[in-house]
C-alpha cells in the first residue's frame, strides 16, 4: 500500500473508499443477521485507528491534514461558526421521544468512525493526490462531488431515491465547503468534528417531510454563503501548499 500511496496516490485513495463501503455494508449486513445494532459502529471505529496508524507509520499524518488550525486561518473561516450552525440547525426538527440513550449510543459510535474516515479519504488521500497534479482549482470540485455522489450507495441501506437525492446534494455542497477549508488552512480536524456532529444530529432527529424539506433549505443555504465567503482566502498557487 505504500508503493501505491507514493505512485499512484489516487488509485491508493480509491481503494481505502472501496475499502471503506465494503466495511459498511459487511457490518449492515451482519448487524441485520445478528440483531448486533452496533456492530457497524464498531468495524469502523477499528478501520479508523487502522487508517489512523497506518498514516502515522508511512509519516504523512500533517501531510493528510491531521494538524493544527492557526489563529490566523481559524479566522478566515470565520471560527468555524457555519459550520457549528449547520451541525446543530438540524436538531431544531426536535427529537422522536422514542429515540432511547442506546440508540444515540449507537449513533455516536457509528458516527464517529464515519466521520473520521470519510475526512480523511475525501479530504486528505482524494483531494491532496488531485491538488498535488491538478491544482486546488480540480480538487475542490472533485473531491466535494464524489463524496457526494458516495452517498448513493445509502440505497443499500434502505433510504428513498428522495431522501438519497437530498443527501447527495447536500453532500456535494458540504463537501465543497470542507474541501476549500482544507485549502485554506490544510487541516481536516475541523471537518472531522464537523462532519460528526452534522451526522449525529441528523440521525437522531426527527425526519418530518415538511420540517425536512424547510432544513434542507436552510442547511444549503448556509453551505453555499459560507462557500462564497471562503472563495477570497483560497490560496492563489496552482498546487496545493506541501
Amino acid at each position: 500500500m505504500r508503493n501505491l500511496l507514493e505512485k499512484k496516490p489516487v488509485l491508493h485513495a480509491i481503494l481505502w473508499i472501496i475499502l471503506y463501503i465494503a466495511a459498511v455494508n459487511v457490518g449492515d449486513i451482519v448487524s441485520g443477521t445478528t440483531g448486533i445494532t452496533c456492530l457497524t459502529g464498531v468495524i469502523l471505529i477499528v478501520l479508523s485507528i487502522v487508517l489512523f496508524l497506518y498514516l502515522k507509520k508511512t509519516q504523512r499524518l500533517t501531510y493528510y491534514g491531521i494538524c493544527k488550525v492557526t489563529a490566523q486561518d481559524a479566522r478566515r473561516a470565520l471560527l468555524y461558526i457555519p459550520l457549528a450552525v449547520l451541525a446543530f440547525i438540524q436538531l431544531l426538527s426536535g427529537v422522536p421521544r422514542t429515540t432511547t440513550l442506546a440508540d444515540v449510543a449507537v449513533s455516536c459510535l457509528l458516527m464517529i468512525g464515519t466521520g473520521f474516515i470519510e475526512e480523511v479519504i475525501f479530504r486528505g488521500l482524494l483531494y491532496q493526490s488531485i491538488a498535488q497534479r491538478r491544482g486546488i482549482v480540480a480538487a475542490i470540485p472533485i473531491s466535494g462531488i464524489t463524496f457526494g455522489l458516495g452517498h448513493i450507495v445509502n440505497l443499500l441501506r434502505g433510504y428513498t431515491s428522495t431522501v438519497q437525492a437530498e443527501q447527495i446534494v447536500t453532500a456535494i455542497v458540504i463537501g465543497i465547503a470542507l474541501a476549500m477549508l482544507v485549502a485554506i488552512t490544510r487541516s481536516i480536524i475541523p471537518g472531522i468534528l464537523f462532519h460528526i456532529m452534522f451526522n449525529i444530529t441528523g440521525t437522531i432527529t426527527d425526519t418530518n417531510g415538511n420540517a425536512q424539506t424547510r432544513l434542507l433549505i436552510a442547511i444549503l443555504a448556509i453551505g453555499v454563503l459560507y462557500t462564497v465567503w471562503l472563495i477570497k482566502f483560497l490560496p492563489k498557487k496552482k498546487k496545493q501548499r506541501k
